[in-house]
């Protein structure tokens, strides 16, 4: 696994926007770092879409990394929830290929540069992403500096303040930088191997979307849940359809 860098290493497919089918984007609830979507924007952009929507001086195309042959949405939750609320089935997109880690990065800094300013409880959850994801790690082994990672993330946080989330949330990078920058005769830190490449996988979200749409269906009219079965056919006939698969081998985890 080659180390990530701050500046990203995923590389674009496609520079024009392309029109996606908004079903065919896998949308992660944990990716999304800010607390809640706000509907003052959900509607702001809901106008706007009525009115034209894109173009310049509009709302631009929302971003999708292709990962493994699935696009997931890395920048435009609110953008999407308009779109949905507004009937629509497709959304113009901008799509690049990365990783698993370089799609949730970019994901967790999309809004750090503009859209509505991240609250401080949702900048550290960027941080805790930037060190999970290893941004904080250099091409050497070594652990940047917090005023390095300060840099990285735009200066919307002191490096100071990153020092102390450190010590809280990741004590034991802090106590190897700790080694590492105040005895430089001290061995260098050596990469001990990456962490899991995603904390959630792709087969835990979908089935915990299964699991709640199972939840939702018991409070449903007859002719909802009859709407929801016809609807869960048609995505059964897809996820069979999305490639190679085995029964015997779904059942080994579940």
């Amino acid at each position: 696994m080659t180390e990530q860098n701050t500046q990203g290493t995923a590389s674009v497919a496609q520079q024009e926007p392309a029109r996606v089918k908004i079903a065919d984007i896998a949308i992660r609830d944990d990716w999304q770092v800010r607390n809640k979507i706000d509907d003052a924007t959900v509607n702001t952009y809901k106008n706007i879409y009525k009115n034209g929507g894109t173009g310049s001086g509009n709302l631009p195309p929302v971003k999708l990394a292709q990962v493994d042959g699935t696009l997931r949405l890395v920048d435009g939750w609110h953008r999407l929830r308009a779109l949905d609320l507004l009937g629509e089935s497709t959304v113009e997109a901008i799509i690049f290929s990365a990783t698993m880690w370089e799609a949730q990065y970019a994901a967790a800094t999309a809004n750090m540069a503009h859209g509505l300013p991240l609250k401080p409880s949702e900048v550290r959850k960027v941080f805790n992403v930037y060190v999970t994801t290893r941004q904080h790690i250099m091409p050497t082994g070594r652990i940047k500096s917090y005023r390095a990672m300060e840099e990285d993330l735009n200066h919307r946080v002191s490096y100071r303040t990153l020092h102390n989330w450190m010590k809280k949330d990741h004590p034991k990078v802090a106590s190897k930088m700790a080694e590492q920058y105040g005895d430089e005769d001290k061995a260098r830190f050596h990469d001990g191997g990456p962490p899991p490449p995603d904390t959630i996988s792709a087969l835990s979200a979908a089935i915990a979307n299964l699991d709640q749409a199972l939840a939702e269906a018991r409070s449903m009219s007859p002719q909802e849940r009859g709407h929801l079965i016809a609807h869960a056919k048609g995505i059964i006939a897809g996820i069979e359809g999305a490639g190679p698969w085995s029964m015997s081998e779904a059942n080994t985890d579940f």
